[in-house]
């Protein structure tokens, strides 16, 4: 990933439209973007680690090969956004709202803990119809076991 460009510290992103842009090679890291707009935008290789992002409207966006580590994605709204070549690592992306696309998830390099917790949210679904064989035991034994009660605890706690 090339590096980004960091934001001059005169800038104040909270005043600044960001939603119809595009941008290149931003470092927008440890910023409180809570509760902005950043619709229908491109984020070309941007840098989103540290940043608080919760309550964001992402809508439409791109973020082609942008960074969200410790990331606070809560609640954010990623509806037709496109993730691919992201590496997704965020502290926190609990009632986050994505759209279920290639798009959204084509070469994305996310973080141990999400990827098992999106499996966890998939032993929530009961498969039916003619089944040859049970498909949650299988998915329950992937994520292991004594993981599996302790994510499937993390979720039970989360407001509805």
């Amino acid at each position: 990933m090339n590096m980004a460009t960091p934001v001059p510290a005169a800038v104040d992103i909270r005043a600044e439209d960001l939603c119809n842009n595009r941008y290149y090679n931003r470092n927008f890291s440890a910023l409180d973007l809570s509760r902005l707009k950043l619709r229908n935008s491109l984020f070309y290789q941007c840098n989103f680690d540290n940043a608080n992002m919760s309550e964001t409207d992402c809508t439409e966006s791109e973020f082609y090969g942008s960074s969200f580590r410790d990331t606070n994605c809560y609640r954010t709204n990623f509806t037709n956004a496109k993730l691919a070549d992201t590496i997704f690592a965020p502290k926190d992306c609990t009632q986050m709202t994505i759209t279920l696309s290639c798009a959204t998830f084509e070469n994305m390099k996310i973080a141990q803990i999400w990827f098992l917790g999106l499996l966890t949210l998939a032993s929530s679904t009961k498969p039916f119809g003619p089944m040859k064989e049970d498909l949650i035991g299988p998915l329950i034994a992937t994520i292991g076991e004594e993981r599996y009660v302790k994510l499937r605890g993390l979720f039970s706690k989360r407001p509805r």
